[in-house]
């Protein structure tokens, strides 16, 4: 009977020591750890794509590294074919604290477009092509000069059955971006 009062013992400090080593350094120091801020924004931006111009609008949430975004992207020649989308998307980005943001998504999103036949004239007619689903990527490179305003660089694109098409914009983002 004593033996098994030993073994006893033994397997509830074994299980003490595993408890103690197992917690991690963070929550055992005595300064309070920074609270992780969430970040939201908006964005907008032109510059080119796939048909001669592109633009993109967004808004985005971060959490963490998690990345939430609903965008809207187009591209269209100045007097011929258009192709846009507007989607939802879901990727990892930089850390909150940092005057940098980098980050990338996928998801899934409404295309439609327009495709002109003809020579592409000014008064020509476009044809519209439906509406599809496509896979719509983001990657996003922007300077944060301020915690309220960023400036980078958006780039798009979407993969689809009709046309596939992409882009990269210049872009100003408003809200809380660090």
């Amino acid at each position: 009977m004593k033996w098994i009062r030993k073994v006893g013992r033994l397997e509830t400090a074994a299980l003490a020591i595993m408890l103690l080593v197992s917690i991690p350094a963070d929550a055992t120091s005595q300064s309070p750890a920074v609270p992780s801020r969430d970040r939201f924004w908006v964005s907008g931006g032109l510059g080119v794509g796939s048909e001669d111009f592109g633009g993109s609008a967004n808004v985005a949430f971060q959490h963490g590294s998690h990345l939430f975004s609903l965008r809207t992207a187009a591209t269209a020649g100045l007097f011929d074919d258009g192709f846009g989308d507007v989607a939802l998307l879901y990727g990892y980005a930089t850390p909150t604290s940092s005057r940098h943001h980098a980050g990338a998504a996928i998801g899934i999103a409404i295309v439609d477009g327009c495709v002109d036949p003809g020579d592409g004239g000014v008064f020509s007619s476009c044809i519209d092509q439906g509406t599809v689903i496509g896979l719509p990527i983001e990657a996003q490179l922007a300077w944060l000069p301020a915690k309220f305003l960023g400036i980078g660089l958006y780039g798009f694109g979407n993969i689809n059955r009709r046309r596939s098409f992409g882009g990269v914009t210049l872009s100003l983002q408003v809200g809380r971006v660090r």
